[in-house]
């Protein structure tokens, strides 16, 4: 059983550096308040971000999933998932870098009160707001869910290696602010999107082939 469970958190870890190296606002907010405000005020605003797509995870599998119960919704929802998956991994892959691209100022991030503790919920608030993350996390919650049939303990282990893995990769990213900002370049921005959109393809590839393995299988058992 625990040999089996390595499997999903395997796969959880993989998603987890994928997102973890996409290029976005939260990652621009955590270094900016890396170097504005320091390590540890960096590192709480991460754990601010972790537990607001904790949150989500745990909502979108209890509001959501345990809804879609039937072999057939699980088929459906496990082979749409995976088209929309490889259809952003292509587009990612082919989409351009403008040369000449300049970097979009983020506001800094401010509190009223003095402290880290103030950037903790200023992370899981401004998480939450997004409207984006809320899509992703439910698309993700059904995707894994009709994967692995709606079997809650391959399904934990899996985001439990994602969110675990995007933590990790946050409190790194506090901690390099200074070092990493050849991230702006076009070049490596380029690279990036390539790895990223590999890396979605397949894992759109890994939902649609777990859904369909997952579904003739329930059908022989029953045969």
């Amino acid at each position: 059983m625990f040999v089996k469970l390595l499997h999903p958190l395997f796969e959880g870890l993989i998603l987890g550096i994928t997102v973890a190296i996409t290029l976005g606002p939260a990652l621009v907010a955590l270094l900016q308040t890396s170097i504005k405000h320091g390590i540890k005020t960096g590192i709480f605003l991460a754990f601010g971000i972790f537990t607001s797509d904790l949150f989500l995870v745990v909502l979108a599998f209890f509001g959501v999933s345990e809804f879609i119960t039937a072999p057939k919704f699980h088929l459906a929802f496990g082979i749409l998932g995976g088209i929309l998956m490889i259809s952003y991994g292509i587009y990612t892959v082919f989409r351009k870098v403008p040369q000449n691209e300049q970097v979009e100022p983020i506001s800094e991030i401010h509190v009223k009160r003095p402290g880290v503790l103030p950037y903790y919920f200023k992370g899981f608030l401004l998480n939450v707001a997004n409207p984006s993350l809320w899509f992703f996390w439910i698309f993700w919650v059904v995707s894994i869910n009709s994967t692995y049939g709606g079997d809650r303990k391959s399904v934990s282990m899996f985001f439990a290696g994602a969110l675990g893995m995007i933590l990790a990769t946050d409190i790194l990213k506090c901690i390099l602010a200074n070092k990493i900002k050849v991230l702006g370049n076009p070049k490596v921005k380029l690279w990036i999107n390539r790895i990223v959109g590999i890396l979605f393809f397949i894992f759109g590839a890994f939902i649609i082939t777990g859904t369909l393995l997952e579904y003739l299988g329930i059908h022989f058992r029953v045969s």
